[in-house]
């Protein structure tokens, strides 16, 4: 099958949910998912008004006190997924394992078409945990949407952790990551370039510094939450 699809900015991972669906009902042997996005005119610059997600001074700085929008980003990134024990007898190199995805629709739940709910996201983050056999106090590492805007980042914390705190009272023990602060908003291909860069990370065992953070957003409450944001690199260490 091939298919052309478009949710904003979880196009790619969509994509990439439903590549895996395909391998797994055996309707392909092997898949391309991913997504592109060229901003042009290229030379039109960073627009910004006031209560909009771009950033006013062209900086991304997710999860941090400052944070005031994204920036757009120009890109294309796909990833190459197989069956595990195919890829295994055909001596390919894997990067890394899906355990398991999730997708789902928040509808009337959300305030408007660029933020998700808080109850709709949980739910797709605890599915997804499920079917992969996640135990989410094992979790070391979380790469995030994290735009870095005033209303996107706590609704994503704070569903994070509703969906986290259904198995764990742990706090602080998670590092949370955003690659929009190294290459901005991919829109569409956003989602599978987070991917990619989680694989990276456990190919060469460290997870990457969130740039451009200096103090926590309040509004996160990370203090009572699982999580922490990850201002330097950390290695990964064996047993976790």
């Amino acid at each position: 099958p091939c298919i052309t699809l478009g949710t904003a900015c979880s196009t790619s991972l969509v994509c990439t949910h439903m590549a895996c669906q395909s391998l797994l009902a055996f309707e392909s042997k092997i898949a391309l998912a991913g997504g592109s996005h060229i901003f042009l005119p290229d030379a039109v610059g960073i627009i910004h008004f006031e209560g909009s997600y771009n950033s006013p001074d062209g900086i991304c700085r997710t999860f941090d006190k400052n944070s005031a929008g994204t920036v757009p980003g120009n890109g294309c990134c796909f990833v190459v997924l197989k069956r595990l024990e195919e890829a295994i007898e055909d001596n390919d190199y894997i990067y890394a394992v899906i355990k398991g995805s999730a997708i789902n629709n928040d509808g009337s739940e959300k305030i408007g078409y660029t933020a998700p709910s808080i109850s709709g996201q949980s739910r797709v983050v605890a599915e997804a945990l499920a079917v992969a056999d996640i135990d989410p106090e094992t979790m070391r590492f979380i790469e995030a949407h994290g735009t870095g805007t005033t209303l996107g980042d706590p609704i994503e914390v704070a569903a994070l952790t509703r969906a986290f705190r259904a198995g764990t009272e742990k706090k602080n023990y998670c590092g949370l990551g955003s690659i929009k602060t190294n290459i901005g908003h991919l829109g569409a291909a956003a989602g599978v370039t987070s991917l990619v860069k989680a694989a990276l990370s456990l190919k060469h065992k460290v997870m990457p510094e969130s740039l451009n953070f200096k103090e926590p957003n309040p509004k996160l409450e990370l203090d009572t939450s699982p999580f922490y944001v990850l201002s330097e690199k950390e290695s990964i260490q064996s047993g976790d």
